[in-house]
């Protein structure tokens, strides 16, 4: 698949600082678009939706301040990622700009090298947002978009067909005796065969039509601003197009047919989403009921069918009921996603304290939780965010992470972005609300001196302070790429001397209980016998 070539909008009012930023771009393979005026940069911004913003502080009529408060005001431009570059140095325009909403604030004269790193970092970031964006809403073997996905945009065109007074379709469609071809030719056929229904439902859909695996051999169109006679004209050649098609399995002719009910309503009859598709799923039992390879109408059912589909409306109120265990289940597919982002990462650094370590954490976390006696489902809630505190590293550069001299203040500084990175990876797809707070502060301290908030005590989210520690007792008992991991002793330690200062002492309090209970398994990233090994001077939790 290639590349998206990225976009960025510089904004200065110094041509020549212009010039510069876009030799740095270029040299990156990045487009750039350049203006020297901030009024026709944010038209530009709401026109071209750059990728990421480079926006000067100083400039006359609009400074670049007031220029981005009225960029994140504008919901077409506000999520777009903004790095202020200025020559003011002074750390208050340094918060006044992260507080606006920027990304990253750098200093003229800049380091060409450093803000290569810098861009680097938000588009990295970006990339991660897309595709774990795309893992959220689209059906991997189909390419369609999935249930949750589509019932979010069924919400929006209901809203704008009633305030445009346009007529809406909906078709329901599925698979004929699909469990027969599963049963007969095996789930790699029937995968070959729903892949080819979505594909022959993306090439045969009109422009405006959204299509989207419903679940299992099921799929949906919804169509916008289409009449029930249109609809049912699309819908019998997206019948006609599958029956005819030349299908195949294990190298053996086979016929595929499809069943399609279909509804088109008002958009002031409609009363919601769940609706519809009732009305949808009904003509489709219909459809089934009659014979299969069909179309049938909402409006054709006979009052003898209209029995067996108020049964059948039944069902579909309790499979709703199963949406939330679909979305506990895209969960689960995302952190493995995750997880296997984070073993490859640890596998190209070559450290294998990366592979492991948001699992170590996890268990540290979980066991503290129970000490506390925190509840089940925020338990659940910390765990899963021990799982993903660190997923704003994959964003960053390898070297960082393998590098055996001292970090420098630049390079600290891209380090101690990743809990705000991973949380704008994970905030798009709307699935780990509760978490995103945990895994932004877990490295705050108790004392108010950590980052990125600066939070103090009991104003830190109780799952950050969990993590905190959790996440520090496994850097510190770990084998890294450069040095060896210091002993259980050592550890117990050095988290005792931490109480009060970066950690809360009553999570450290049961910290000790847990590490007592199971004192035979801990650490679990080496055998409890390494010992006396020469301590080191560390960053402890970076």
């Amino acid at each position: 698949m290639k590349k998206k070539t990225r976009t960025i909008l510089a904004v200065d009012d110094n041509r020549d600082n212009l010039l510069l930023l876009e030799a740095q771009l270029d040299k990156m393979g990045l487009t750039s678009i350049l203006k020297d005026n901030p009024y026709e940069a944010i038209e530009t911004a709401i026109s071209e939706q750059p990728d990421l913003i480079l926006l000067d502080v100083m400039m006359p009529d609009l400074n670049g301040f007031e220029a981005c408060q009225k960029l994140k005001a504008d919901n077409r431009t506000s999520s777009i990622p903004i790095i202020f570059i200025s020559a003011r140095t002074d750390t208050v325009d340094k918060i006044t700009g992260l507080e606006l909403g920027a990304i990253d604030y750098v200093t003229k004269p800049f380091n060409a090298g450093e803000l290569r790193a810098r861009i680097g970092v938000v588009l990295r970031i970006i990339e991660l947002q897309e595709k774990n964006l795309a893992l959220a809403n689209y059906d991997e073997l189909t390419g369609l978009i999935n249930r949750r996905h589509f019932f979010e945009l069924f919400k929006r065109e209901i809203l704008q067909a009633k305030m445009k007074s346009q007529m809406m379709a909906l078709m329901l469609l599925d698979v004929d005796h699909f469990k027969s071809i599963n049963d007969t030719y095996g789930h790699l056929a029937g995968d070959v065969i729903l892949k080819q229904t979505g594909k022959i439902l993306r090439e045969n859909l009109y422009p405006l039509d959204v299509a989207a695996r419903y679940g299992g051999e099921e799929f949906t169109v919804l169509m916008p601003d289409t009449s029930l006679h249109k609809a049912k004209k699309a819908a019998e050649r997206l019948r006609g197009i599958i029956d005819r098609w030349q299908w195949e399995a294990a190298d053996n002719p086979l016929s595929v047919t499809i069943s399609i009910g279909l509804v088109a309503q008002d958009p002031n009859h409609i009363i919601d989403c769940r609706d519809m598709v009732g009305k949808a799923d009904a003509a489709l039992y219909a459809a089934k009921h009659k014979g299969r390879n069909c179309v049938v109408c909402w409006n054709e059912i006979d009052t003898e069918t209209e029995e067996i589909v108020e049964s059948q409306a039944q069902d579909y109120h309790e499979l709703q009921a199963k949406i939330s265990s679909l979305t506990r289940e895209l969960r689960t597919q995302a952190m493995g996603t995750v997880s296997a982002l984070e073993k490859a990462m640890s596998l190209a650094i070559r450290d294998p304290y990366l592979e492991h370590h948001a699992k170590h954490v996890q268990i540290y976390a979980t066991a503290i939780a129970q000490k506390m006696n925190l509840s089940a489902e925020l338990t659940g809630r910390i765990g899963t965010a021990a799982l993903l505190h660190d997923l704003g590293k994959m964003g960053m550069p390898g070297y960082l992470f393998s590098k055996t001299a001292p970090l420098t203040e630049e390079e600290l500084h891209i380090i101690k972005q990743h809990p705000s990175a991973s949380t704008q990876i994970l905030a798009p797809l709307g699935i780990f609300y509760h978490e995103l707070q945990i895994i932004r502060h877990h490295h705050e301290r108790f004392d108010g001196t950590g980052y990125p908030d600066g939070l103090k005590g009991r104003e830190i989210e109780i799952g950050a302070r969990v993590v905190t520690v959790a996440d520090v007792f496994d850097a510190i008992t770990s084998d890294h790429l450069h040095r060896k991991g210091q002993s259980y002793d050592t550890a117990l330690k050095d988290i005792r001397e931490g109480s009060g200062t970066q950690f809360d002492p009553e999570v450290v309090e049961a910290f000790m209980k847990a590490c007592k209970k199971h004192k035979s398994e801990w650490p679990l990233s080496k055998p409890k016998s390494v010992e006396n090994r020469s301590r080191e001077t560390v960053t402890i939790g970076t």
